[in-house]
């Protein structure tokens, strides 16, 4: 049997996304056995986002940059 990895998540997007997949895998009514360990997977990826999200200081998380204005190449150029 081969295990199943999820990409690490890192910020509240990539948890979203792995929410919104493992959402999708859940609704299928007969799942593959690689369906039902990319679910796992996603879970157990989950789970570590939010264990540590509870471990870490509010103060020191880093600022999540979702919802902020991107800077584009053209902002640097003088006029």
């Amino acid at each position: 049997m081969a295990k199943a990895f999820a990409r690490p998540i890192k910020t509240k997007r990539d948890y979203k996304g792995a929410a919104s997949a493992a959402n999708k895998i859940r609704e299928q009514t007969e799942r593959e056995p690689a369906a039902e360990h990319r679910l796992q997977a996603l879970i157990d990826a989950m789970a570590k986002f939010d264990d540590q999200a509870v471990d870490e200081d509010p103060g020191d998380a880093p600022e999540d940059i979702d919802g902020l204005l991107r800077r584009r190449w053209s902002d640097d150029t003088p006029e």
